[in-house]
């Protein structure tokens, strides 16, 4: 394999500044034309909307240099291939640092381990007893230089699968980082010269599949250890190198949510993510045993998730959460303080402070809401200054969006289901409609721009997401048995969906498809089962198709016993609950796409239901991508297939049902 250093490529590049007009008297707002990308050829000119919409973010994985002079992002090449690039803050030039592999490896993310070198990690998947990803990691400097891939030559003859894996970056240590070296009996724990890729001693030894945390001051404090059996959580206390066990479960123990994720300022009070009355919580351990465990923080309706982390040593500041909205939970004043001061400027939008240099005076802010597809700035603190780096999406900077309102509705039970309905901008009447289910199952949907649902809407169909039971962030109990062994109840609560927006004179009756991407769907195949009279038209999106293959696709991870007792392997399941096995049950016409490269999803699962539903002589279309995952990361794919979605759409929802 071979990995490229920096490539000419031609930009155009304006410098604007002009002051803010409600934020600090006197901030500049510093913006940059970035690139655009082109989407891949197709054989006619698609959609101008499929091509807006389908169009990847033009920046995404934007990290600020140590010193808060320099910014790295991803992006994608007009060869469709990720990239990084570099935007220097202090002369506002842009240069490639370092381009992906094409048909190998992708760049997947970047950071900064001091001020002139970076750190990439990249992912490619390969075929051989199974399909699987593996990754690697190089090292480049900012202006495109001293390229290394470090690790493989030393890994060569090891099953070293995932070699990207940094655990502390010393940064007070400017050559080096702690990374974990796999091997084929466990892993090592070992100082890498980021520079000419030596590697010190090993620190730590461990035996089987094991995952490190450390303080963000050099020292590992925590490892997890996986076997097909169980999970061990071990620790040690700080300056102390015995190492206890913390906390031990049954891999198949799907009730028991433990997820450790780092220190607050006491090195021996361990923060974990935990359950809390039904909901997970934030808590508050103490190693020393010395105090009961604590909840730091909780909400009665809603889990906790992810945390927050910023700056040098990569302290947790804010805990999120999210009811109808996204929300923090503050744990640093000054952060809370810039979160705070720009909610109030950029109203009635989400702002997310998610990175900071070492010095705490430069912040990487994010802006969006769910009609702003999110702008990227760089704030100094001292100065209360905006600098405006670029718009994630610049070709619907000028495109209303339409408003995603949080609504509730009614189950055939009398629960009230959570959701979001997205209308087209100015829409009256009963409309043409998509049910828009999310992957998972165990996700939800957020108030936030989603680009696929505001595709749908800008072609004038009604979008309606539901947070359906099975879904997670609401509790173990909104959960239950998941989306596979009570597939019945989440299948049931998207029919009721689209039934309330018939009754409330939202929806045209006649006129409502189902679209949905991985577990997604999944749920749109078995809603065209179980309702072959109520949609039009089925779109799966590298979706599920058969619960007994997915769990057979599990069959060489270490998970595998936990993902039969997730999906279940009764015959409620295995037979009443497969698309595939009942193929023969669905009316509506079928449009599947797949990517070939995908582990989460094999894309046996489309290929199977394409000929299946061929037999029973449906009408059936199946899309293969080449050369992609799950998540169909490609520009001329994504414009493709938003193109024939909306085709699709159009013709069996988008004109009125005529009057019999």
């Amino acid at each position: 394999m071979a990995f490229r250093s920096a490539m000419s490529v031609q930009c155009a590049m304006k410098r604007v500044a002009r002051k803010s007009d409600a934020l600090i008297s006197g901030a500049l707002v510093w913006g940059a034309l970035l690139c655009l990308v082109a989407p891949g050829a197709t054989a006619a000119s698609p959609d101008p909307l499929a091509v807006s919409f389908g169009t990847m973010p033009a920046l995404w994985d934007v990290r600020i240099s140590p010193d808060g002079a320099k910014v790295s992002f991803l992006q994608m090449h007009p060869e469709d291939l990720p990239i990084l690039r570099i935007f220097d803050l202090t002369t506002g030039k842009v240069n490639i640092a370092m381009v992906s592999t094409k048909d190998e490896f992708d760049i997947q993310w970047c950071d900064w381990a001091n001020n002139e070198r970076l750190l990439c990690g990249f992912r490619a998947i390969t075929r051989g007893w199974d399909t699987y990803s593996v990754t690697r990691l190089v090292a480049v400097n900012a202006d495109g230089s001293e390229l290394k891939v470090l690790l493989q030559r030393k890994l060569k003859g090891q099953f070293a699968q995932f070699q990207d894996r940094v655990v502390d970056w010393l940064v007070d240590d400017p050559k080096r980082v702690l990374v974990v070296m796999p091997n084929n009996k466990g892993a090592t724990l070992n100082p890498l010269d980021i520079y000419s890729g030596g590697t010190g001693s090993a620190i730590h030894k461990r035996s089987g599949y094991v995952y490190w945390i450390s303080d963000g001051r050099g020292s590992p404090r925590l490892y997890r250890y996986m076997s097909k059996d169980q999970i061990r959580w071990h620790y040690r206390l700080s300056g102390e190198s015995k190492w206890r066990r913390l906390h031990k479960s049954k891999m198949t123990d799907l009730d028991d949510d433990y997820y450790p994720i780092g220190f607050g300022e006491d090195p021996d009070r361990l923060l974990v993510l935990k359950p809390h009355e039904g909901r997970l919580a934030l808590w508050s351990e103490d190693l020393k045993g010395e105090q009961d465990d604590e909840v730091v923080f909780s909400h009665s309706e809603v889990d906790v998730d992810s945390p927050e982390f910023l700056g040098k040593f990569r302290r947790i500041v804010a805990i999120g959460y999210s009811t109808d909205r996204p929300h923090l939970h503050f744990f640093d004043q000054a952060v809370e303080r810039i979160s705070d001061l720009l909610t109030s400027h950029f109203s009635n939008q989400t702002v997310g402070v998610i990175d900071e240099s070492w010095d705490r005076r430069y912040y990487i802010v994010h802006v969006a809401s769910d009609r702003n597809p999110g702008t990227f700035y760089r704030f100094d603190a001292p100065q209360n200054q905006l600098l405006q780096i670029s718009p994630q999406y610049p070709l619907l900077e000028s495109r209303p969006l339409a408003p995603m309102k949080p609504i509730r509705y009614a189950a055939r039970d009398g629960t009230e289901i959570p959701a979001y309905l997205t209308l087209p901008v100015g829409a009256k009447g009963a409309l043409p409609t998509v049910i828009l289910p999310h992957g998972g199952p165990e996700s939800r949907d957020y108030w936030e721009f989603d680009w696929l649902a505001q595709f749908m809407a800008a072609k004038g169909f009604a979008v309606l997401q539901s947070n359906y039971r099975g879904s997670g962030g609401y509790g173990s109990d909104w959960a239950g048995e998941g989306g596979f062994r009570a597939w019945r109840t989440a299948i049931n609560d998207l029919t009721d969906g689209a039934q309330y927006l018939v009754d409330e004179g939202i929806a045209d009756a006649k006129r409502i498809c189902v679209v949905g991407w991985s577990y997604g769907g999944y749920a749109a195949l078995m809603s065209g089962v179980e309702e072959p009279e109520r949609y039009r038209c089925l779109v799966s999106i590298a979706g599920v198709s058969d619960p007994g293959m997915l769990i057979a696709d599990y069959r060489h991870f270490l998970n595998r016993r936990a993902m039969q007792k997730f999906i279940g392997r009764d015959a409620e399941v295995i037979k009443r609950g497969s698309p595939l096995k009942r193929a023969s049950e669905i009316r509506a016409p079928v449009l599947l796409f797949h990517g070939d490269q995908d582990v989460n999803v094999p894309i046996g699962h489309s290929k199977k239901m394409a000929k299946a539903l061929k037999r029973a002589k449906k009408s059936v279309e199946y899309i293969e991508y080449e050369g992609v995952e799950h998540s169909i990361r490609r520009n001329g794919y994504r414009v493709d297939m938003l193109d024939r979605i909306g085709s699709f759409l159009d013709a069996h929802i988008g004109q009125p049902t005529a009057a019999p």
